[in-house]
């Protein structure tokens, strides 16, 4: 048998938002470490919305465990009709990691005042390790 890699030394899998119906409300981010991923794909999946119910989701970033936030990227995806499944990326490049920026979250809002139902998961990438340092 050759070489089997197991998913999960590439790919960390995270529930950013367990899923919940947001009527004029938002969720709380969660946030999660890109200090050893290069990528993080938020898979948004949503179900039965009511009336002119849409969401918002805004990538976030944050400073730490519990520091600053602040939007990630500009533009907002919006959603508008149930049964949607919607992916936003973010690169560890993207990051503001001047200014200490390390960990990335995603905010939904719902603002009609009618029921959505709405998931996250998260999935970080290219996982990036410190090299090994070389006997002496």
């Amino acid at each position: 048998m050759g070489n089997v890699h197991d998913p999960t030394e590439h790919i960390k899998t995270d529930v950013a938002m367990n899923q919940a119906t947001l009527s004029n409300s938002a969720n709380t981010p969660t946030y999660f470490s890109l200090a050893n991923y290069d990528l993080a794909q938020f898979l948004v999946f949503t179900g039965a919305r009511t009336g002119s119910a849409s969401l918002t989701c805004q990538m976030r970033q944050r400073i730490g465990a519990a520091g600053t936030q602040a939007n990630l990227g500009t533009a907002a995806t919006v959603i508008t009709a149930n049964a949607v499944d919607a992916t936003l990326y973010a690169r560890g490049a993207d990051l503001t990691v001047a200014s200490g920026y390390d960990r990335v979250g995603i905010l939904i809002t719902e603002t009609a005042t009618a029921n959505f139902v709405v998931g996250v998961l998260l999935l970080r990438m290219r996982a990036r390790y410190k090299q090994s340092s070389l006997p002496s």
